[in-house]
């Protein structure tokens, strides 16, 4: 397996192997193995898990810890969110002022996948259904609306995007969250940027969930959201990419923005296929294995 990124780099959070790299524009070959995870890219740093070992590239300080911080989801002001494996409970930790406080939360099932916003957060349920809870001052990533039964800061599910098409993948950053379903169907809820209200990185991005329309309605087998930037991998093995490209996290060199999904020129290696994308707030991520299976 191998991995090709593209991004920001000003924390070294893409060297793993080579130093002094500037903003990587292009997919660049960054990591190698027999097994390989999916890169957890946050602001700073980059974990991947390798042939049963964590691999670190930017700022993280105790390498001893990248097994749970890979496992957690950590909205923007530090709180990070924990399972309770096999019960129907999560569990935030917040660090104010040199204190921690563990706050547990009775949620609807047993969690399958988490995500963070930069306010809140987002929980996969093993039945497909989804929950969300955050900030009530910003009520857009929740994707339902906060009322004093069903409030903001409770896990409370939203609305099924389509009777029966479960979801299988959630994926969230900024002030966004989006879910991707069995049937190859991406959903995108949220707001841009309040810093930046100007630009419209997503079209079409409302508090409600609406369907994310992928190049004439192609089906999607992977999708993932950066903080102003997305990528999809198509059923047909294409990669397409939107939003903002400042630091070249779109792997589309000399462009600094793209407002309508755009296929990337990437050909994976002989002998390999796309199998997997990911994206941290300004990076993105291809994934490729050998056809197979090795």
């Amino acid at each position: 397996m191998q991995v090709y990124a593209a991004g920001c780099n000003a924390w070294g959070q893409l060297e793993f192997d080579t130093l002094g790299m500037s903003d990587v524009s292009k997919f660049t070959k960054i990591m190698s193995g027999s097994t390989i995870e999916k890169p957890v890219s946050r602001l700073v740093y980059t974990l991947i898990k390798v042939d049963g070992k964590y691999r670190i590239a930017g700022r993280f300080l105790d390498a001893a810890q990248a097994p749970t911080a890979a496992s957690l989801a950590m909205r923007a002001n530090g709180d990070v969110l924990r399972p309770q494996e096999g019960r129907a409970y999560v569990s935030i930790v917040t660090r104010r002022e040199g204190q921690a406080r563990k706050d547990t939360f009775s949620v609807h099932g047993i969690v399958k996948q988490m995500a963070a916003f930069d306010t809140g957060f987002v929980i996969l349920y093993e039945n497909g259904r989804i929950a969300t809870m955050g900030d009530p001052r910003f009520p857009a990533p929740l994707g339902r609306l906060p009322t004093k039964e069903l409030p903001a800061g409770n896990f409370e599910m939203i609305e099924e995007f389509a009777p029966g098409d479960l979801v299988k993948h959630i994926t969230a950053c900024g002030y966004a969250a989006a879910a991707l379903t069995e049937s190859g169907s991406v959903y995108i809820w949220g707001r841009n940027l309040p810093s930046r209200p100007t630009e419209q990185f997503f079209p079409d991005l409302f508090p409600s969930a609406n369907y994310f329309e992928i190049e004439d309605g192609k089906d999607i087998e992977d999708f993932a959201l950066g903080e102003t930037h997305a990528i999809a991998l198509t059923c047909e093995g294409d990669i397409y990419v939107i939003g903002n490209n400042e630091n070249g996290q779109l792997g589309v060199p000399r462009t600094e923005v793209l407002r309508t999904w755009t296929k990337v020129n990437f050909s994976p290696p002989v002998d390999y296929q796309i199998t997997g994308v990911a994206a941290g707030p300004h990076t993105s991520f291809i994934i490729v294995s050998k056809t197979d299976g090795g």
